[in-house]
């Protein structure tokens, strides 16, 4: 698994970029694996901190964040990223709690998948957040 950067350094320049901050390691794989398959560059890493280092050298086009997570959890992490990041993009919550949609409205968050999480309502999310842009 690819965590903290980019899938290869070959990327193509032209496949929209999509940052997967969660602490679980087999979310981060299966968003990986079915986000490359779709045609996005993917980056993953495991915690708010690690994605706000990050994207200071790589601008994603979506970024799907779990909210609870050690060291930097997601509520810190969409505040002070939206705060630094001129123009934010857009971001999708992944959450299991039961009040995620509340939280989503509460952060400015384009959009929320519940987890346990079907694949097709990921991807759909961000086709929609991408034709937004």
């Amino acid at each position: 698994m690819t965590r903290g950067r980019p899938d290869g350094d070959g990327v193509e320049r032209s496949r929209p970029r999509i940052l997967v901050v969660d602490d679980d390691d087999d979310v981060c794989e299966v968003l990986r694996e079915a986000l490359t398959d779709e045609g996005y560059a993917v980056a993953t890493v495991p915690h708010g901190a690690a994605a706000l280092e990050l994207v200071k050298h790589h601008r994603p086009a979506v970024i799907t964040c779990d909210l609870r997570m050690p060291i930097m959890d997601g509520w810190s992490f969409v505040d002070r990223y939206r705060k630094q990041a001129k123009p934010p993009a857009s971001v999708i919550l992944l959450s299991a709690l039961k009040d995620v949609e509340e939280n989503a409205k509460r952060l400015g968050a384009e959009g929320y998948v519940k987890k346990p999480f079907d694949l097709s309502d990921v991807v759909t999310k961000i086709e929609r957040c991408l034709a937004q842009t």
